[in-house]
């Protein structure tokens, strides 16, 4: 057993009394770089050491799986390996395991499937085409997504809803419902949505959970919705031992469903809930603090807290702002900015340009390539929205899980001459038989009307995915970054995606994905150890969307862009954040929530270690023509004495930079010279 002094050692005060917390309510007011998995991990296991809990009685609710994994590791390190019994996860990790455990109780088959956003959109496009004539253009399935989830929830239509959009939501929702049933599924919705219906028709099942778990957790609870709030509810009704982790200062997901008011009106649901502010920084320099608080406090629905710096260095610099004439000299001046870092003696992976609009993503890398500077993007396009991605998974959860949606997917990809025909067949055997359109497959000899020649196709297919499942299931040390693809292209897959695509570069490309999948596939199995559970499980944690690990990439360091949304979380010694302007941060058609975009601005800010670049500039480009902008009013509201100007874009060069630059500049004149007698001497 290890004791409490030990847990708490080398925590302040404000983390003391978190980790120090019994039961009742606990909000934990957790400011940027506060160290706020640190008391997670305290809390946890002291509580487990002194036996206010088990490790099994013990729930904690995250938004990625890592940083469940991350809590249950350190704990694990200390106590041993009752810790991985702690039941850690994503929200929606947790739905899934209620219905997986009560699949029968909420009308679902044991193997039901998951259907993410893709398929969803699918599903409502499909629908959509028995209502609007062809007119594909008539209605945007992502905006009938959003208003149909506000409608299963029980919310209110806003008002700013087109009449149109709302009446097409009365009419498709129920078929939309029934095709999830039909085929045995649950979209992302439905995970958490489910398990609240459940609660409510099988009061016993609520309260074994209610027993189960005596200490529920939920970190980043600034990020939660209405629904994780009514589920968070009804799980701690019976005992209010709910202690939540957050920050509404970094509340920047409201435009997809996050509730600020679930942080804000916290003490008011419970009454008897115990308040810490966690104010000490470790991540920023004290001047980079006071411009993040300067702005912060313009917002007035938010709980009353101040960054202060762990410690004061009299070396620390202020924050720098540049004005540009153009956007185009903003995105060329930024290889400059990048340059004079490197000189510091900055990595380039130590170095993030952060951005508001992915319209300022594509500029940046088009002048980085054009200047040879590797570069890694995030918040762009997800791997899970590549189609080769979502046919490897469909084609492993097929081999260990099959349900009806992983089996239609790939059934016929690649090509293999089974069309709508032979899928009429087999969806009416299925409706005849009551079976599954899987068992249909099994038992394709006697599907009526299906010819032979179609029935020994589908028994290729069959022995296809055995032969996946034992290759998963194998005992043996397997790269599968290597072996996934060698099995792929065996059976045909690798010809199919190279005939997919006009050229073969971007062929190689989407080729290489497999190879990412397998990388994935071998760190989770090196945790978790080999067989078809821990495949189950992988799957499971991909299908949530969830890769588990970030890509790590070979190669030299890497320059970090990022959208302001995608460098919530992450911290770098240098930030430059371009673009700090009306219309873009706020954004004139993103940003209607203002507070909201300043908090975006906060969350940008505090990502900076030791420097802070900001830049704007005086007319944009927009639609061909130039437009004038004008500062952000976030920049505008931070003290001049807080921040170091330099309205002509350049940073004043000592002598010792003017001497580089000359250096340098006589170093290009040397090269031309050189370059120039040796076409003489040719």
């Amino acid at each position: 057993m290890t004791s409490a002094s030990s847990w708490i050692k080398g925590l302040n005060e404000a983390q003391k009394q978190a980790a120090l917390h019994n039961n009742g309510p606990l909000l934990i007011l957790a400011g940027a770089g506060s160290g706020k998995t640190t008391v997670l991990v305290a809390r946890t296991g002291r509580l487990i050491d002194e036996g206010v809990a088990r490790p099994d009685e013990i729930l904690v609710l995250t938004f990625t799986n890592k940083a469940a994994r991350e809590l249950k590791e350190r704990v694990a390190s200390k106590i041993g390996h009752k810790g991985k019994s702690i039941w850690a996860g994503t929200f929606h990790s947790f739905g899934l395991s209620i219905l997986r455990d009560h699949h029968k109780q909420a009308g679902l088959p044991k193997k039901f499937a998951i259907v993410d956003s893709t398929d969803a959109r699918a599903i409502v496009k499909d629908l959509l085409k028995e209502h609007t004539h062809g007119d594909k253009e008539a209605f945007d399935p992502e905006v009938l997504l959003n208003l149909m989830a506000k409608k299963r929830e029980g919310r209110k239509v806003p008002v700013d809803a087109h009449p149109s959009d709302v009446e097409m939501v009365e009419v498709i929702l129920p078929k939309y419902l029934t095709r999830l049933k039909m085929l045995g599924a649950v979209d992302f919705d439905g995970l958490l949505l489910e398990p609240l219906i459940l609660f409510k028709k099988y009061p016993d099942i609520l309260e074994k959970y209610q027993s189960t778990f005596k200490q529920v957790m939920v970190d980043e609870f600034q990020d939660t919705n209405r629904v994780q709030m009514k589920l968070i509810s009804q799980l701690v009704k019976s005992h209010e031992n709910i202690s939540v982790v957050g920050d509404d200062d970094q509340s920047i997901y409201g435009w997809r469903g996050a509730v600020i008011s679930n942080i804000l009106n916290f003490p008011k649901r419970f009454e008897s809930c115990v308040v810490v502010r966690l104010e000490t920084n470790y991540r920023s320099t004290s001047k980079i603090l006071d411009v993040a608080n300067s702005v912060i406090v313009k917002n007035k629905a938010r709980h009353d807290k101040q960054l202060r710096p762990h410690k004061v260095s009299g070396e620390e610099g202020l924050p720098e702002v540049f004005t540009y004439d153009t956007d185009e000299e903003e995105i060329e001046e930024v290889i400059s900015q990048v340059r004079y870092f490197e000189s510091k003696g900055y990595k380039l992976n130590e170095i993030a340009i952060l951005f508001r609009s992915n319209s300022q993503g594509g500029l940046l890398e088009g002048t980085l390539r054009k200047n040879n500077i590797e570069y890694s993007l995030s918040g762009g396009s997800g791997l899970f929205d590549r189609k080769e991605v979502r046919d490897i998974l469909a084609y492993i959860r097929s081999a260990i899980a099959p349900n009806d949606l992983s089996i239609r997917r790939i059934l016929n990809t690649p090509a293999r001459g089974l069309g709508k025909v032979t899928y009429a067949h087999l969806d009416e055997y299925a409706q005849k038989n009551n079976v599954s359109f899987y068992k249909a497959l099994r038992d394709w000899e006697n599907v009526d009307g299906l010819p032979e020649a179609m029935g020994k196709k589908i028994q290729d297919f069959i022995e296809i995915l055995e032969g996946l499942r034992t290759f998963l299931s194998q005992k043996d040390s397997v790269d599968y970054s290597v072996a996934l693809t060698d099995f792929f292209a065996r059976m045909g897959y690798k010809d199919y995606v190279y005939s997919s695509y006009k050229d073969n570069n971007t062929a190689y490309k989407k080729w290489q994905l497999l190879e990412i999948i397998g990388r994935i596939l071998d760190g989770f199995i090196s945790r978790s150890g080999r067989g078809i559970k821990t495949i189950q499980e992988f799957i499971d944690s991909m299908e949530l969307r969830d890769p588990l690990d970030d890509e790590k990439e070979d190669g030299p360091p890497k320059l970090q862009l990022l959208t302001l949304h995608a460098c919530k979380g992450l911290e770098f010694p240098v930030v430059i954040m371009i673009g700090v302007e009306e219309g873009l941060l706020p954004h004139e058609t993103l940003g209607m929530d203002t507070d909201e975009e300043r908090r975006l601005f906060y969350v940008g800010v505090t990502r900076a270690q030791k420097s802070l670049v900001l830049s704007k500039v005086r007319k944009r480009k927009r639609y061909g023509k130039w437009r004038l902008v004008t500062p952000s009013r976030f920049l505008c509201e931070v003290p001049e004495a807080l921040l170091m100007h330099f309205e002509n874009g350049a940073r004043p060069l000592g002598e010792q930079g003017r001497r580089s630059m000359l250096d340098s500049l006589y170093a290009k004149l040397d090269q031309k010279i050189q370059k120039g007698s040796r076409e003489v001497d040719g």
